[in-house]
């Protein structure tokens, strides 16, 4: 028998909160997944064999501190948040090259997967890059500009095409153009701006490397599966307004089998969850799971 090459997961996050550890355990139930933190995170998974802790001084290099020292916050939010969403990218390719493994699926400090990822992504051998992109939203917001690895099917190269695009953008400014109406839009509108998903967006945009969108339908199994976007939100593969929300704007989730599935509020099609992005408030329902 042929073995499958494994895609280990791998998750970012500074900090020991409950749902982070939650995320960890559930993750390596079926997968290896691959921790980068600090000391704050580092004895949270003790004699857990699926779960290899990595610190982030030990990674650091020099494009990082470039980053650091030409990044400039056109968001709303935090500057140390906005900042750490994009080194996540930077770690992830310096993990890659330390230990030879040149494909991860990254996953948010607030993100489930329910099976093996070696496993489903054999079984779609076509797909090489893969993320969450809110491509029907540009019709009604074309400044909407959303990718997010919230799941997401990473290659090395993908990364190094992420991390010029930051140099582009921030330091050379050959391609800030690319995010001068973004910027000028959120001027005069409330909240938001530029941020990693803004660049995980013009990558897809741009078609600087094929991506393939994980709210569109991956057959595993026999079945039509999806990636969960935000389980706050009705976005999927006919854009807004796609899935059955409960009372408390979740996603209305039947449970058969050991497995989830989410239906179209049309009735049309019932999916398969391959996971479930807990967002936002939806943390603490992730808190409250047993693993």
């Amino acid at each position: 028998m042929t073995s499958i090459p494994e895609i280990p997961l791998f998750i970012f996050h500074i900090g020991n909160q409950e749902y982070f550890r939650k995320c960890v355990l559930h993750n390596s139930k079926k997968n290896k997944v691959y921790v980068m933190g600090n000391d704050s995170t580092k004895d949270l998974f003790p004699n857990n064999k699926n779960v290899n802790f990595i610190h982030v001084k030990d990674v650091d290099n020099g494009e990082v501190n470039r980053l650091k020292t030409c990044f400039k916050n056109y968001s709303t939010h935090d500057v140390s948040y906005e900042i750490k969403c994009f080194l996540r990218v930077f770690y992830l390719k310096q993990l890659m090259l330390k230990t030879g493994i040149d494909r991860f699926f990254h996953l948010d400090s607030d993100c489930i997967v329910f099976d093996n990822i070696s496993e489903v992504f054999h079984a779609n051998p076509q797909i090489k890059n893969a993320y969450s992109v809110q491509k029907y939203c540009e019709k009604t917001n074309p400044y909407h500009m959303v990718g997010c690895i919230h799941n997401g099917l990473m290659t090395l190269e993908l990364c190094n095409i992420f991390i010029n695009l930051c140099f582009d953008i921030y330091e050379n400014k050959s391609k800030l153009h690319l995010i001068n109406g973004k910027i000028e839009h959120h001027k005069n509108n409330i909240g938001g701006g530029i941020c990693d998903m803004t660049f995980f967006w013009l990558i897809y945009s741009e078609k600087l490397c094929e991506i393939y969108d994980l709210n569109d339908i991956i057959i595993y199994e026999d079945e039509e599966c999806i990636f969960d976007h935000n389980v706050n939100n009705d976005y999927g593969i006919f854009g807004e307004n796609t899935y059955k929300m409960n009372e408390d704007n979740t996603k209305e989730i039947i449970v058969k089998d050991d497995k989830r599935y989410v239906s179209t509020k049309n009735g049309d099609k019932i999916l398969r969850l391959l996971s479930i992005h807990f967002a936002g408030p939806a943390k603490k329902i992730l808190e409250s799971i047993n693993v």
